[in-house]
């Protein structure tokens, strides 16, 4: 995040601090005059009961924003009135023993003192670090840096890896620690270095993956390296095609562990847009809800990885709400989170028993606030996976493959707007299982799966169809667009070297494309698509064939 972008985010939470502060200070004046009445019987059993809903939104909040003091002792007086509230604010007996219970307190007393607590806040607080910027060129293609003294073997190693859509470069040891890491994906640093200087040489705030390049491979090496803090670890001679795969996958969980969608419901105005904004700053996508009665429509539309949901908004119970979101099979695995100032476990497992996943006591940090929400969203994404990821490439499955060009050939027919589908293929594919094995053959599949990601744009939908052939939809684009990009991404194909049996070797791709919005139904589309495809295969493969224009307007008629 940008130094102007943070000052704003810093401005914005001490606006809410005030208004937290002039807030607390008329809810405290409320609780005065309610127990005052209660003291000298005037009051009633909805004001004990209002009385106590306000100090625990005290002690909930307080904390949130500096007022660690406040929200202790307002947890304590809340704890004074509690066992009326659990009596669903019965009168008689109950509010006279309540109103000894207040008096031998010293109710009234501690309450006109949490006004002085609001002039007393925490010097140091634990402030969530903001997000950094985007790790890639201005290309989109992952940075990475290469620590190796010999000069001559990194310029090799970064060539290797171009074709693979990394831009890689080399750095002496000595220049590292000076480089901007907010820029860099990953590190590729020689096994040497890092045992002469006995620890990664780098700030451990936040820093991208580190990849140790040894020159052996035993436990001892793969241990000591480990101990060091080493993500991932290759030893030589290197395999390029299996280190670009490796690289991918450490970039994605990085990725992944530090983005998200969180949907925080709250019926606190001020605490609602405070997480919002640790969050936002954090890194995470937010949205925030005020009102329970517009969960459904909300969550229909942001679908979130996650939700955080405090337990008590008003007349709505948060293990209420989460029972009532599991009816429909679409939310049963949603993970939920309540937040509360309750302390009693037992309460906490009977909350979770509704259909809670985890419980955060408040007053949470922002720094816990963002790890917690972070932490949960990458593990919500990664069953996500499971369910709609190939296993092998991390592409969208055959049958969501589909769902989703037919969900932009009924935006191309809403919006009157052009895009492309392609369907690719591996020339040759049966060959290198059958020279190399199939452990080799999935190299090259990911090969290009890992291709598609770092060449395409963050909009188009990539799919694993099945075997080696893969489907692309390019919205808003044109077909001569597509066919650049798509030859591009054959002649990068064709560079990758991988190593089989009888040394090293290179795989083409052939691609048809078809106008998806020149088409009535998408799966005229991708047939027109595979039927270009198949002419490819036809004329030679290595390339990129455009449906026949007759064809297509032929079809859209």
């Amino acid at each position: 995040m940008s130094d102007e972008k943070t000052a704003d985010v810093l401005r914005k939470l001490d606006v809410l601090k005030t208004r937290f502060r002039e807030k607390a200070s008329g809810d405290i004046n409320l609780v005065t005059l309610m127990a005052q009445d209660a003291i000298a019987g005037k009051g009633s059993s909805d004001d004990l009961l209002r009385a106590y809903q306000v100090l625990h939104r005290l002690a909930g909040s307080a904390g949130t924003f500096g007022f660690r003091a406040l929200g202790d002792e307002a947890r304590a007086l809340e704890l004074i009135l509690k066992p009326f509230s659990e009596n669903d604010g019965e009168a008689g007996e109950s509010v006279e023993k309540v109103k000894d219970d207040l008096h031998h307190a010293r109710f009234i007393e501690r309450v006109e003192g949490l006004e002085r607590l609001l002039n007393i806040e925490e010097t140091s607080p634990d402030t969530a670090e903001m997000s950094e910027s985007s790790k890639v060129d201005a290309a989109g293609q992952p940075v990475v840096l290469i620590v190796e003294p010999d000069q001559a073997a990194a310029e090799r190693l970064s060539n290797a890896l171009a074709p693979h859509g990394f831009n890689a470069y080399p750095v002496a040891p000595k220049n590292l620690v000076s480089e901007n890491l907010s820029r860099i994906s990953m590190v590729l640093i020689r096994d040497n270095v890092l045992i002469a200087q006995e620890q990664i040489p780098l700030s451990s705030g936040d820093r991208p993956p580190v990849i140790c390049i040894g020159s052996s491979d035993t436990f001892e090496d793969r241990y000591r390296l480990a101990a060091l803090g080493v993500d991932g670890f290759v030893s030589e001679p290197i395999d390029v095609p299996a280190l670009a795969d490796y690289m991918e996958r450490l970039a994605n969980e990085k990725l992944e562990s530090g983005s998200g969608r969180v949907m925080v419901i709250d019926d606190d105005p001020e605490l609602l847009e405070r997480y919002s904004l640790i969050l936002e700053g954090g890194g995470l996508e937010v949205r925030g809800v005020s009102s329970p009665s517009d969960i459904l429509g909300v969550l229909s539309e942001f679908r979130p990885d996650i939700i955080l949901m405090d337990v008590q908004m008003g007349r709505f119970s948060g293990p209420t709400l989460a029972k009532m979101l599991r009816f429909d099979p679409e939310w049963v695995g949603l993970h939920i989170i309540f937040l509360s100032s309750e302390e009693d476990r037992e309460f906490q497992f009977d909350a979770l028993s509704q259909g809670g996943d985890d419980f955060l006591t408040k007053p949470v940090s922002d720094r816990i606030l963002v790890q917690a929400a972070k932490v949960r969203c990458y593990r919500a994404k990664q069953l996500d996976k499971l369910a709609s990821r190939d296993s092998l490439t991390g592409l969208l499955k055959h049958s969501l493959a589909n769902s989703e060009v037919a969900k932009e050939h009924a935006r191309c027919r809403r919006l009157a707007h052009h895009s492309v589908v392609a369907m690719l293929d591996l020339d040759h594919f049966k060959q290198v299982n059958d020279r190399h094995g199939h452990r080799v053959g999935d190299l090259v599949i990911k090969g290009l799966a890992n291709l598609l990601r770092h060449r395409l744009r963050k909009t188009d939908i990539i799919g694993r169809y099945g075997g080696e052939e893969f489907i692309v939809a390019l919205p808003d684009c044109s077909i001569e667009d597509a066919r650049q990009s798509m030859q591009a991404v054959c002649e990068q194909m064709s560079k990758i070297a991988f190593s089989g049996a009888g040394g090293t070797f290179s795989v083409t791709l052939s691609i048809g494309i078809a106008p998806l919005d020149s088409y009535e139904k998408p799966e005229d589309a991708i047939e027109a698509a595979d039927r270009a495809l198949y002419v490819r295969k036809s004329a030679g493969r290595n390339g990129v064939t455009i449906v026949n224009d007759l064809d297509s307007m032929k079809q859209g008629a």
